[in-house]
């Protein structure tokens, strides 16, 4: 669980609805089923029309890594790569075969299966950034694609409000519709800068850092796979990886 996703909604909520309190509302007064529908569904017709399909899909997909993280190991796969640079070195390249069959990753699996396939390395690095870069784009739309539902809301919920407005001029003739007909007016507007600014712009930026940490994987993939085909002792591709990531290597570690 991402720990900063799990308090960090709850919180802003709280410290919203609390203020609501003190100042003597009541949450009943801002509950508003029409508001919601206006807001929500206004702003995810607006996504469906400017992103693929399958970027939305996919984005609603992942969301839950939003508060779940972005499940990758990179020391997991460190030692995984260096395993399968001793074995190179050790047996050939042609080895790693029957090392492929414990790979999890499909990118990594995918990409030894090239090494002992005997493809040129040149070749290997261009099929992996195509994979790569598919990947990181796809994962970009998705940031990009809630980044733009917190840019929508707050307009369509002008929208919402505006209706709401009209309603009560039709009104005017009830003095005691007036009040809570403004109200519920503005209640789109609360909605709209709330999931804005609460959900799904924050959304958007939680992912933005997961496609960064993604790329950093894939990095660590090609990086790792390249320096085996070359034949590169495991205790330079580990201090290669590790610069990667920006760590230092221990003396004992890459002995």
């Amino acid at each position: 669980m991402d720990k900063g996703s799990v308090i960090g909604i709850p919180l802003a909520l709280a410290s919203i609805i609390g203020c609501l309190l003190l100042e003597g509302g009541t949450v009943r007064s801002v509950l508003g089923g029409p508001a919601l529908m206006i807001v929500i569904g206004g702003a995810l017709g607006a996504c469906m029309l400017e992103f693929p399909f399958h970027i939305t899909i996919k984005a609603l997909i992942q969301s839950k890594t939003i508060f779940l993280g972005a499940h990758r190991d990179y020391n997991s796969l460190i030692e995984q790569i260096l395993k399968l640079a001793a074995t190179a070195r050790k047996d050939g390249l042609l080895a790693l075969e029957k090392e492929r069959e414990t790979i999890s990753d499909p990118l990594l699996k995918e990409a030894v299966k090239y090494a002992v396939d005997g493809l040129d390395p040149n070749l290997v690095q261009q099929i992996l950034e195509s994979r790569i870069d598919h990947r990181n784009h796809e994962n970009v739309l998705c940031s990009k694609f809630w980044k733009q539902m917190g840019a929508y809301a707050p307009t369509v919920a002008i929208v919402g409000a505006v209706l709401g407005l009209i309603i009560v001029m039709q009104n005017l003739d009830k003095p005691e519709m007036i009040g809570p007909g403004i109200a519920v007016a503005f209640i789109a507007t609360v909605y709209g800068v709330t999931f804005s600014n609460v959900f799904f712009l924050p959304m958007g930026g939680k992912l933005a850092m997961i496609a960064e940490h993604e790329g950093l994987y894939f990095e660590l993939i090609k990086t790792g796979v390249r320096d085996i085909q070359m034949g590169t002792s495991p205790s330079i591709i580990q201090c290669r990886l590790a610069a990667i990531l920006d760590e230092e290597v221990k003396e004992d570690a890459a002995a």
